[in-house]
């Protein structure tokens, strides 16, 4: 009986063993994957977007949210941000694309204008837009939009001009209508993600608001901006109204952007 009650202790010292074993490989592989995730992380692509058939450009939102440009030209196939490169605290805001030529990008607020591949060529801009590199598939009729984006360079040639003729195509984004947000509805429900809103940007008491009527005096209501200097958005010479895209979080609108010009598309 003892040598059968040794035997058994014995068993199981063996199994306790083996199993602490089989804890500790899984444990070695849990944290290789972890550590294999954080030197390969997820997501490295911004999404799949189809390639333009000819010359010219399409507004595009990237898997994440964020606004850009597909463009076709002599340069070849580009995917550009389409936020304007700014000093902190100035009032954010988008391109636009005038088809004429070989089409150019203008900041219709500030008067700068980019090259078809980003590069500043005109006005009071601070750098070139960003360029995010792409994958074209086999056949060439989509692209793989990379996550590490590069600045495009500042031109020193010719200057380009700063506005877009009446009759030449003006390409921006556009959203529809029930996509768009009032300002203190979205700090309320803080939907995730970049989202559109309609409003006016004013100064209130030593702080930015984007308020939810375009038209009337007065913001009885809107949201609370963070990142815009109000002394800054004094400055502008235009009025920011209409629509913008952002970000809503903790009860404020970030990353604010006007989309001038836009138009709710159908």
């Amino acid at each position: 009986m003892m040598a059968s009650s040794a035997a058994m202790r014995d068993v199981g010292g063996r199994v306790i063993v083996g199993l602490a074993a089989v804890v500790a490989v899984l444990t070695a592989i849990g944290y290789g994957l972890i550590a294999l995730s954080i030197a390969s992380p997820m997501g490295e692509e911004l999404g799949t977007l189809a390639a333009p058939e000819g010359p010219g450009a399409r507004a595009v939102l990237l898997d994440d949210g964020r606004p850009a440009f597909v463009v076709r030209s002599g340069g070849g196939v580009l995917v550009v941000d389409a936020r304007v490169p700014l000093e902190p605290g100035v009032p954010g805001r988008l391109v636009g694309w005038c088809g004429q030529a070989d089409g150019v990008f203008i900041d219709v607020v500030g008067g700068g204008s980019f090259g078809p591949d980003g590069t500043l060529i005109g006005g009071p801009g601070t750098s070139g837009l960003l360029r995010h590199p792409v994958t074209l598939g086999e056949d060439g009729s989509t692209l793989t939009v990379g996550r590490e984006p590069e600045r495009a360079p500042t031109a020193t040639g010719e200057r380009a001009a700063l506005d877009c003729p009446a009759d030449t195509e003006w390409l921006t984004h556009e959203p529809t209508a029930d996509e768009i947000f009032d300002p203190s509805v979205a700090a309320e429900e803080e939907p995730p993600g970049w989202v559109w809103l309609e409003g006016r940007l004013e100064q209130r008491e030593g702080q930015v608001v984007l308020c939810d009527d375009v038209a009337a005096e007065g913001c009885a209501r809107g949201a609370l901006v963070r990142g815009i200097d109000p002394a800054k958005l004094a400055e502008q010479p235009e009025a920011f109204v209409g629509y913008f895209i952002g970000r809503v979080r903790d009860g404020a609108v970030e990353e604010l952007h006007l989309v001038p010009g836009a138009k709710e598309s159908r």
